[in-house]
């Protein structure tokens, strides 16, 4: 497989490729050490903090809710956490836009991300953000992905390494309920997927509706090809 880097896509040194970031918040000090990365899509944030290690072992802390409050600047309240199990290489989940905010960490495997901003109020209205997260180094410091409501998330195993995935949750999970997906394969966003997708649900696979179907009036509109990032 060989990655081709879109404009403004860094690769990094611990094998990672991430979007466009811009500094939102940060503190360097010894034991409290993390930094807040926003990137092109209102709401979609990057949160990274130290690992501290020693004979022991190693200790991070995963999210801590009131930096990214405060970042966000406006409340968030976790009601739920969630742990996804994935086979390796093919699996893909999405792209799901719940009613809620999400933190998203990704523990093992290799997974590539795509999260699509679906709010049609939004000035980046079907644009979307990837990212390759690689963390089959189990000793390598986790990320945490913050989706914003109205943004659509998935994800797609790509490596040979099962796949675990912790979602934190701002509202219940309900399925369904107030949930809108759009299709993986969708024209107007294209996704530049790695692989080809080999085990979906059913419903991801077949069921969900194009942008098009969801949103005809933003197309009437614009009558533009959309912008990708």
């Amino acid at each position: 497989m060989i990655e081709i880097l879109s404009e403004g896509y860094t690769r990094t040194a611990e094998g990672d490729t991430l979007p466009p970031l811009h500094l939102l918040a940060e503190n360097r000090d010894e034991y409290t050490q993390y930094c807040i990365w926003g990137t092109p899509i209102e709401g979609l944030l990057v949160w990274e903090r130290k690992l501290y290690s020693d004979k022991r072992g190693y200790i991070q802390e995963l999210s801590k809710v009131d930096e990214i409050a405060r970042t966000l600047g406006r409340p968030l309240v976790i009601k739920q956490t969630t742990l996804s199990y994935n086979e390796p290489y093919g699996v893909l989940r999405g792209l799901h836009a719940e009613p809620m905010d999400k933190l998203i960490t990704p523990l093992t495997g290799k997974i590539f991300m795509a999260i699509a901003d679906i709010r049609s109020d939004s000035p980046t209205f079907g644009r979307y953000a990837t990212f390759t997260l690689d963390m089959t180094n189990h000793r390598k410091p986790r990320k945490t992905i913050v989706v914003g409501n109205g943004l659509a998330n998935s994800f797609l195993t790509m490596g040979d390494e099962e796949a675990l995935y912790m979602y934190q949750m701002s509202n219940i999970y309900q399925t369904s309920k107030g949930k809108r997906s759009v299709r993986w394969d969708d024209p107007d966003l294209a996704i530049p997927w790695p692989i080809t997708p080999t085990n979906m649900s059913p419903v991801d696979e077949n069921s969900n509706k194009s942008l098009r179907e969801l949103f005809p009036g933003k197309f009437l509109e614009q009558d533009v090809i959309l912008k990708h990032q």
